[in-house]
């Protein structure tokens, strides 16, 4: 075994293809947006190209409704795939390919006449080479919870098929009821029963069985013979906030398609350019910029980054920490300052800042976000002004720390903090340690922050809080410590004397291997204790054994495994970004970049995640949370720039993880005006094909809190020209606003 705050691990990857992108380990169910930035309506397709709408907590299906498309035939599909028309547009392209036929589907949501919007299917089947001929047609099943679908022409007075003329409309009615048959005249369909569901244009449908013959509508249109090559196309389209009728045909939609491609097109998903060689990883880049942006939503005035579409469709205060730094990475600096609005929403009477009740870590957790965006702004005088809030914030903790206190000497939280929801694969209120080590982390900032703003009594006593409870942390934790079968030590985050149930605490029951509590489990914060928080140096042997757990359980998909709320053979995608980060901050580079290549590789093809899914080869179809869930979006944002820089206490690091991947002549790495504790920093690095490479550094040496040292570590195999002030492996920079090094492989 390696030791990991040393050595580079290596995950059980071809080495041949480690770090290539090819989406290895995509989930089997996929979901993808498609509306645009602060979207309201959160359209999702799934990865067979059906539409999900009214998310809701139902048993069975969670969508209140399902619009379903194949080509009518007997035969099931040899393939599915699906893939962005851009990584930064929400156009999903889904082809679906059967032996007689492929169906191609571009599905999209679209904005026009000011706020209206109407989501868009352009369909095409075109007939398999070697085809003589295919009775093609388009076949709809439509699940609406307590509804059908219904045309408003009647076919057949019995009501067995309904047929629909031309680009006419079908009528969302309630269930058991058939609208009867339109007027004549148009202007009388105001009339009929229901509100508008979707136009087909041009081809008419009909309504016909589901083609499962389940409990649903079928809708189709009259086939047509193709042979191979010959296509038919048309649409669907689906309003979501009007009903109208007019206009809405084949055109409309193709020129519908145009507008959204301009328009994403113009959009600045990425105002602070962040650019690497590697096309897989810009692609993957941009992706996540416009996964952030579409699930963000305008709540009573303010723009509210969101975690995801469905399920977490809200602020969660830990996932909203990193979302705001990766959008201050993107050049969002406005909306970050809006993400703060909305998290102060959250301040409560007692001084905590919490979204939900006993989520302890809450109040660390957003103290620390405070001051993270304040150093990233340098808007001192803001965070001088709500100063009362932190102080009121940290008088909390010291609440929970006396009411810690107060427990029985026998009650396994006595003295730390009091029984709390650990989040992240631990439920229930029982004794943890994820809360204490947030709670570490804010109060390590509250005291940077204090020194700063020079309210030196303030920041006497958050340093004696930070202390106190770190040493009570450790002190609990060397109780608590357990082995690994090899004998390497860890600590487990859920505080023994609970159970091992990972969702019921005081489980008598026997725990199946699905609901146990692992080495791994809950670790989350761990991580985040370590980086950004750093509580706790390299070389401690908390980090150094973490790791060492980490490399043990990485190895069949790349990170690690049953670290989350899945513990059977499962993994949660983005724990890869903890993970990653932990190991750049322990000097371990080659094992964050093995972790990025193997995040980029959990993502569908859209480039979104879902929070947790089953390992591959098991087969076992466990998947939990949302998706696309964009605190994956923003920790991948986080790990591509801190391999790039990187900032390490009061020391600024750049290049500390750069992939040899990405040195690449005649292709330049660019990293613009990236914020930092230390202010916007600018790094650029060109190469050519002699190997000659240069590297430009800009920084502003005005701003309030400066670095003590500013390293730039060279790529292996190369060596600056001139004088060789090399330390370590890194050369030492002058501190001065702009640097330039040239540098060359070594002649050994």
């Amino acid at each position: 075994m390696t030791d990991p705050a040393i050595a580079p691990g290596t995950p059980q990857l071809p080495v041949s293809n480690a770090h290539t992108v090819d989406f290895r380990y995509a989930p089997r169910s996929a979901w993808t947006c498609i509306g645009r930035p602060d979207d309201a309506y959160k359209t999702l397709v799934r990865n067979d190209g059906a539409l999900l709408y009214e998310y809701g907590e139902r048993q069975g299906n969670p969508f209140g409704r399902v619009l379903e498309f194949r080509i009518r035939t007997d035969q099931e599909p040899l393939e599915i795939t699906q893939f962005s028309d851009d990584p930064g547009n929400s156009i999903v392209v889904t082809v679906v390919r059967y032996p007689q036929a492929a169906l191609t589907l571009q599905s999209f949501g679209h904005q026009h006449d000011g706020e209206r919007r109407t989501d868009v299917v352009l369909w095409r089947i075109e007939a398999a080479e070697g085809v003589d001929e295919f009775m093609a047609a388009l076949c709809i099943t439509a699940r609406a919870s307590g509804r059908c679908f219904a045309p408003y022409r009647q076919y057949k007075p019995e009501g067995m098929l309904f047929e629909i003329v031309a680009d006419t409309v079908i009528s969302l009615a309630p269930l058991g009821e058939v609208p009867a048959p339109a007027p004549d005249s148009p202007d009388q369909l105001s009339l009929m029963p229901g509100t508008l569901g979707f136009v087909s244009s041009p081809q008419p449908l009909y309504a016909t069985w589901a083609f499962d013959q389940s409990a649903a509508s079928g809708l189709m249109h009259d086939p047509v013979l193709l042979s191979a090559g010959q296509s038919i196309e048309g649409a669907i389209l689906v309003p979501q906030n009007h009903e109208q009728k007019d206009g809405l045909d084949f055109a409309w939609a193709q020129d519908a398609l145009a507008q959204e491609r301009h328009y994403w097109s113009e959009f600045p998903l990425q105002p602070l350019a962040l650019e690497v060689p590697d096309p897989d990883i810009m692609a993957m880049l941009k992706a996540c910029a416009r996964n952030i942006l579409q699930a963000r939503e305008i709540k009573d005035g303010l723009p509210e980054f969101q975690v995801g579409p469905t399920i977490y469709r809200g602020l969660w205060v830990v996932d909203g920490h990193f979302l705001l730094e990766a959008v201050r990475y993107l050049g969002h600096a406005d909306a970050a300052v809006h993400g703060i609005e909305a998290l102060l929403r959250r301040v409560r009477p007692d001084g905590s800042i919490m979204q939900f009740p006993h989520h302890d870590k809450e109040t660390g957790i957003s103290v620390a976000t405070l001051v993270r965006q304040t150093e990233l702004s340098g808007d001192w005088n803001t965070l001088r002004e709500r100063w009362p809030i932190v102080r009121s914030a940290i008088a909390y903790i010291r609440m929970r720390r006396e009411e810690a206190r107060n427990l029985p000497p026998s009650d396994p939280a006595y003295g730390l903090l009091p029984p709390s929801f650990a989040d992240g694969g631990l439920s229930d209120m029982r004794p943890e340690y994820t809360t204490a080590l947030w709670t570490l982390v804010g109060l390590k900032e509250a005291v940077r922050a204090a020194r700063i703003l020079g309210f030196t009594e303030d920041a006497a006593g958050f340093d004696a809080d930070f202390q106190s409870l770190l040493a009570d942390f450790r002190s609990h934790a060397a109780r608590d410590m357990q082995a690994l079968p090899d004998s390497t030590p860890y600590l487990p985050m859920c505080i023994p004397g609970s159970g091992d149930h990972h969702t019921i605490a005081g489980y008598t029951r026997p725990v199946q291997p699905w609901n146990h509590i692992n080495p791994g489990t809950a670790t989350w914060a761990f991580c985040q204790a370590i980086y950004p928080g750093e509580v706790f140096t390299p070389a401690d042997p908390l980090v150094r054994n973490l790791l060492a757990l980490y490399d043990q359980i990485d190895d069949e998909e790349g990170i690690p495994a049953e670290t989350g709320w899945l513990p059977f053979r499962a993994l949660w995608n983005y724990h890869a970004g903890f993970a990653a980060q932990a190991f750049l901050y322990a000097g371990n580079a080659p094992k964050a970049v093995d972790y990025l290549y193997a995040f980029a590789n959990h993502a569908a093809p859209t480039r979104v995640w879902r929070e947790e899914q089953s390992l591959k080869e098991t087969g076992n179809g466990q998947y939990v949370g949302d998706m696309p869930h964009n605190w994956a979006s923003a920790e991948f944002i986080r790990l591509v720039r801190h391999l790039l820089v990187f900032e390490r206490g009061d020391t600024l690091e750049l290049l500390p993880g750069l992939p040899s991947e990405w040195l690449v002549p005649g292709r330049r790495l660019y990293v613009e005006k990236t914020p930092t504790r230390f202010g916007p920093v600018t790094l650029e690095v060109t190469w050519d094909a002699l190997g000659n490479g240069e590297a430009r550094v800009e920084r502003e040496t005005t701003w309030l809190t400066q670095p003590r040292e500013t390293r730039l570590f060279l790529p292996a195999g190369f060596v600056p020209e001139g004088t060789d002030n090399r330390v370590s492996g890194f050369l030492l920079l002058p501190q001065e606003p702009a640097t330039i090094v040239r540098f060359q492989k070594s002649p050994v």
